[in-house]
Parts: C-alpha cells; sequence; structure tokens
C-alpha cells in the first residue's frame, strides 16, 4: 500500500505543481516517467536476486520438510508403542516398559515441534529481511539511475509509475533508458 501511497502523492504533488504555475511556465516543465514494475522485472540484478531468493525458499522448505517428516515419524512410533502398552496380551512389566518408552519420546517430541517452530520463524525472518534488503538496495539503484538520465534529459520531474496509474506519452517515458543503465553495469 506504501508504493500506491507514493505514486498518488507524487501525481498529486506534480498536478499542484502544474496548477499552481502560470501557463507559460508549465509548458515549459519537462515531466518524463518510469515503469518502476517494468525495470524490476528486466534489471538483471533484480532478476538474480530473485533467483537467488527463489533458492533459499525452496532450500528452507526442503529442511523444514524434512524436520517436519522427523515429527511425524515420532508420532508415528509414539502412536505404535501406545498400542503396546494397552495390549493386555503383554505382562504388566513390559507394557510399563512401552509407556516408559512413550513418555521419553514424547518429551523428544515436544523439543522437535518446538526446533520446527523455531525454525519456521527464524527462516521466515530471515527470508524476509533478505528480501526487503533486496528491494531496498534495487529500489535505490533504480532511483539513481532515473536521476542521471533525467538529469541528462534536463527534465525537472520524474514519475514512477506502476503500469495502470498514470497515463504518460510515451515519448516521456525513460523506462527502457533505465533498464540499460542499469544493465550496463553486468556487462
Amino acid at each position: 500500500m506504501n508504493g500506491f501511497r507514493k505514486v498518488f502523492v507524487m501525481v498529486a504533488v506534480v498536478c499542484s505543481l502544474v496548477f499552481t504555475t502560470t501557463s507559460a511556465s508549465a509548458a515549459a516543465l519537462k515531466i518524463l516517467s518510469v515503469d518502476v514494475s517494468r525495470v524490476f522485472e528486466e534489471y538483471e540484478d533484480a532478476k538474480k536476486s530473485r533467483i537467488s531468493y527463489s533458492e533459499e525458499v525452496a532450500a528452507a522448505n526442503k529442511e523444514f520438510r524434512e524436520m517436519y517428516d522427523a515429527v511425524i515419524k515420532l508420532q508415528e512410533e509414539i502412536g505404535s508403542l501406545n498400542e503396546k502398552s494397552e495390549n493386555q496380551a503383554l505382562l504388566d512389566s513390559v507394557r510399563e516398559k512401552f509407556r516408559n518408552e512413550v513418555a521419553e519420546k514424547m518429551e523428544v517430541l515436544r523439543m522437535k515441534e518446538e526446533e520446527l517452530i523455531q525454525f519456521r520463524n527464524e527462516a521466515n525472518r530471515k527470508l524476509s529481511e533478505r528480501r526487503n534488503k533486496d528491494i531496498a538496495k534495487q529500489s535505490k539503484e533504480i532511483e539513481d539511475a532515473a536521476a542521471t538520465i533525467a538529469k541528462s534529459k534536463k527534465a525537472d520531474i520524474v514519475l514512477t509509475r506502476i503500469p495502470s496509474t498514470l497515463y504518460v506519452d510515451d515519448s516521456l517515458d525513460i523506462t527502457q533508458s533505465v533498464i540499460d543503465k542499469l544493465n550496463e553495469r553486468q556487462r
């Protein structure tokens, strides 16, 4: 929602600038635009970051699944031991032995469940932190590239836009120039 709020605030500021200036100076105001969604899609560093992030998510999911499967296996073992501990055909001492094993495995199960929850929470926190850091870095790089291009074109204002939120004539769009500038660093 913050991204949309920024876009609308930017549009409001631009509109107020245009409306408060005289018609002669409004005509001289040079406004450019950048489709930030498209830049993120085509910026090589952003693509690599998305791939790397997806690989980290897959690795975390795999590790979580292995831990989860171990918990399920332990629950099944406990179920089997419970059945044996209730088998009236067995001696009381044998059934007691199974009850003790159930109690021990229940403690192990409780610890494994806690580990599973902690792992999930920590993995989610780390992945979210990493993703936010990547987006912040890439946003800054996009902003810097757009500013450099805007200065070279002697623009007064650059609108960052999301498709369908704002119409801008194609002649004012510097999206491809921003993408090219960002990707030239990769070569």
